[in-house]
């Protein structure tokens, strides 16, 4: 029998300790967080030239602008048109345009096809009626590579559907009939019609609106453009292709046939009839279609990028309390120029000016994924706000991404460039987080994008994963221009990517004196005056033995942020396979270094888990947190020992004595609690070991709260929840389908009477275990 004894506070509980880190890895944003299911909806696609990866050279990363991929024009061609156009190396290139676009930053499809001149009847399922149907089809995010040619927009039958796209007719007469079909043909959406005429303006079509008032968000005068909106129902449940089919207009003979094409125009020895056949030409851009249950629907402070409610709802379950975005090594990029840029994903959507993923190099088909920032950071401190998280974003710090296997570049601490685009950057964030919208121009945006008041920023990281002494350097340089304006900021410093002691040792020197000598953040949010980032993807079995890495380290000011860990065995060298990921056991090996976290949580501020999310089958990285299809989501083991710890955090921590036996060697005990409502403990307790120990569980009555002498007489209240299976168990979810594997928890409740502190109890092996103690 071990005795667990879990008696007076130590100090109180970081108020951050469990959050989110959500980084665009895997499909996470596009395809995944993001509502819109249109893939490269904005005909600004530009993606990784994988063909010319190679191992090092000047050319290894090069930029490959497609503005048409993904896209299927069916019997009809296309251009695309824009004032500017990515290069090769990501720089931004001039080019002609015939017809302005939406903004300056945005390119947009021409459509060409030639019709009969009208149609007398139409057809309410859309589907074709010839060889000569003209349409143009999207098959959404569906992951590429072998998978590259399956339907990916998840229709569920009666829900809702937003269809949302510019429209600039230029030529002839014709309607657009928007619908998602399935893979044989047959409707899966009602059909919303759009007239598209030339020669007048724009009138409403079945189920359609359009106006050309609204289209002043994106266009500002360009008045040609029309915000063309529908929502339709789903008629049946399955994935399935967008269609937007292309038909000829209702006769009306009042409209000349100004638009005859000469090449099919009849004649004399002509039968009677024969059609006349027309040319049609129009301008597409930004096009949307997305579940009308989206999260934050209704609310206008959502007015351009949309967010998947499921996944941020699974996201809200573990009630984080602070979100990192947008990564991760995207924030600093492969090469100059593929940097995350945050001023590039705000305003108008059409103003965001998209960017290849570096990560596109994992994906199938090497070369498929690109950010279109849809999410943006306006859209990430909304969603902070939604879910009561405090945000932390992290900017580029001036030195590409050091990984191993990387081309990592660093920019003169003393130029322009880094004056201008790095440092200047953090500052004109801060004010468009914080700022006031009279005085500040940045702050001005924030307002105009819908959400006048501040978003409350009270920290940000710099760089990620950045090491070395150009890294301390640009740290210390950016940390004092910051400091010098918002002097209660806290910065985050990158103690690089190696969970080791001597490869972090440069940074935890410099960050101790910092704190020694009263430099870094005054009064931070967190006390501390600097945070040291570490980071760690590692053995189920190491993290276990990790439980006690930070028991040692000085409370001198400088606090720990554990920013992303997961037990998948990379730095171990185990192979990183579907089969080895997110096992039973990996979670349980995290929810051993978890309890030491909580443990000393006065000095580790703050940890989460990486990566966040994960397509299904867009998986570049083997291990996440939870995993998704297009239809449904799957919160791996991981996610829900994530969820044991997250959700069931006391604002003091309270210490605990474990009997020291050979019985005991493989539990880790933890425990928070306070007094607020009631007296309440939360007690974790991990076995990692194959056999069940029998455990005698004191709960001291004593100090509720710190400096506090008061007993508390009364039955104790033990609410106990069991989560236990095999080492090798896990969840998984495929492209169709819902997740199959859950571990259903174990559930009891038991009383105690006043006079008895003690319980016994089994821990199972291979198990976690919340108790949850409540008197009053």
């Amino acid at each position: 029998m071990v005795r667990i004894t879990v008696s007076d506070p130590t100090h109180r509980t970081s108020e951050r300790l469990y959050g989110v880190f959500f980084e665009d890895i895997n499909h996470s944003a596009d395809g995944g967080l993001n509502a819109n299911m249109v893939n490269n909806y904005s005909f600004d696609g530009v993606y990784l030239d994988h063909h010319t990866w190679r191992f090092s050279g000047s050319d290894r990363w090069r930029t490959e602008a497609d503005p048409l991929r993904f896209w299927h024009f069916i019997n009809c061609s296309a251009e695309s048109y824009g004032t500017e156009i990515r290069g090769e190396h990501g720089q931004i290139l001039a080019t002609y345009c015939p017809d302005p676009p939406i903004h300056a930053h945005s390119r947009y499809a021409r459509v060409r096809a030639t019709l009969p001149a009208y149609s007398c009847q139409t057809d309410a399922v859309g589907t074709a009626r010839s060889d000569e149907f003209v349409c143009i089809e999207n098959f959404g995010y569906n992951g590429g590579g072998s998978n590259g040619n399956e339907p990916a927009f998840s229709i569920v039958d009666g829900h809702s559907y937003d269809i949302d796209f510019q429209l600039r007719p230029v030529l002839g007469r014709a309607v657009l009939d928007v619908s998602v079909i399935d893979e044989q043909g047959n409707p899966l959406t009602e059909v919303a019609r759009f007239d598209c005429v030339a020669t007048h303006s724009i009138d409403s079509g079945n189920k359609a609106h359009h106006d050309s008032e609204d289209s002043k968000d994106y266009a500002g005068e360009q008045s040609s453009w029309v915000h063309c909106r529908a929502q339709v129902r789903g008629m049946g449940t399955d994935y399935g292709i967008l269609r937007i089919a292309v038909e000829p207009a209702p006769r009306d003979d009042t409209v000349p046939n100004d638009y005859t094409s000469s090449d099919d125009a009849p004649t004399a020895a002509d039968s009677p009839t024969t059609p006349i056949r027309t040319g049609v030409m129009f301008d597409l851009d930004t096009v949307q279609f997305m579940d009308a249950d989206y999260w934050g629907a209704g609310d206008p402070k959502w007015r351009y990028g949309k967010l998947r409610r499921d996944l941020v709802e699974t996201i809200q379950a573990l009630h984080p309390t602070f979100m990192r975005f947008p990564g991760g090594c995207i924030v600093e990029g492969v090469t100059p120029g593929n940097e995350y840029r945050w001023k590039d994903t705000i305003g108008a959507l059409p103003a965001r000016r998209p960017q290849y993923s570096m990560w596109s190099f994992k994906m199938p088909d090497g070369s498929s994924y690109c950010q279109s920032y849809q999410i943006g950071f306006y859209e990430y401190f909304c969603l902070c706000e939604d879910l009561g998280a405090k945000p932390l974003p992290t900017l580029f710090a001036g030195i590409a991404c050091q990984s191993p296997g990387r081309d990592p570049k660093h920019m003169d601490i003393d130029s322009e460039a880094f004056r201008h685009n790095v440092v200047q950057d953090y500052l004109d964030l801060i004010e468009f987080a914080n700022g006031n919208p009279d005085t500040s121009p940045w702050a001005a945006v924030r307002r105009d994008m819908g959400h006048t008041e501040p978003f409350g920023l009270d920290m940000i990281g710099v760089g990620n994963e950045n090491f070395g002494t150009d890294y301390v350097a640009k740290f210390t340089r950016i940390s004092e221009a910051i400091h010098e304006r918002y002097p209660h900021m806290l910065c985050v410093m990158s103690a690089g990517l190696f969970p080791f002691q001597p490869a972090m040792k440069r940074t935890w020197d410099y960050a101790r004196t910092e704190a020694s000598t009263g430099k870094g953040a005054q009064d931070s949010a967190t006390g501390d005056a600097i945070i040291v980032d570490e980071h760690s993807y590692h053995s189920a079995q190491w993290f276990e033995a990790q439980a006690y890495r930070f028991d040692h380290y000085p409370r001198c000011g400088a606090g720990v942020y554990f920013g992303e860990y997961s037990a998948n065995g990379y730095f171990a060298g185990q192979p990183q396979t579907e089969q080895g990921a997110n096992t039973w056991r990996s979670a349980l090996g995290e929810a051993a270094f978890l309890t030491g976290c909580e443990r000393n949580s006065d000095v580790v501020e703050m940890t989460s888990y990486a990566p966040l999310l994960a397509h299904i089958p867009a998986k570049g990285w083997a291990q996440n947190l939870i995993e998704f299809n297009p239809a449904h989501v799957n919160p791996t083991l991981n996610y829900e020992a994530e969820r044991m710890f997250s959700t069931h955090v006391g604002e003091l921590t309270y210490r605990v004595d474990t009997e020291k036996t050979e019985e005991a060697q493989h539990l880790y005990v933890s425990a928070t609690g306070g007094n607020k409502p009631g007296n309440y403990r939360y007690i974790k307790i991990v076995n990692t070991g194959a056999t069940a120990v029998d455990v005698t569980l004191e709960i001291e009555r004593g100090l509720a709260v710190l400096g506090s002498s008061s007993n508390r007489t009364g039955a104790v209240h033990l609410d106990i929840e069991t989560l236990a299976a095999a080492p090798k168990a896990k969840t998984t979810i495929d492209y169709r389908g819902e997740a199959q594997g859950a571990i259903v928890p174990e559930l009891r409740k038991v009383s105690l009477p006043a006079t008895n502190s003690l319980m016994a109890m089994k821990i199972k092996p291979y198990s976690l275990t919340v108790v949850t103690a409540r008197w009053q």
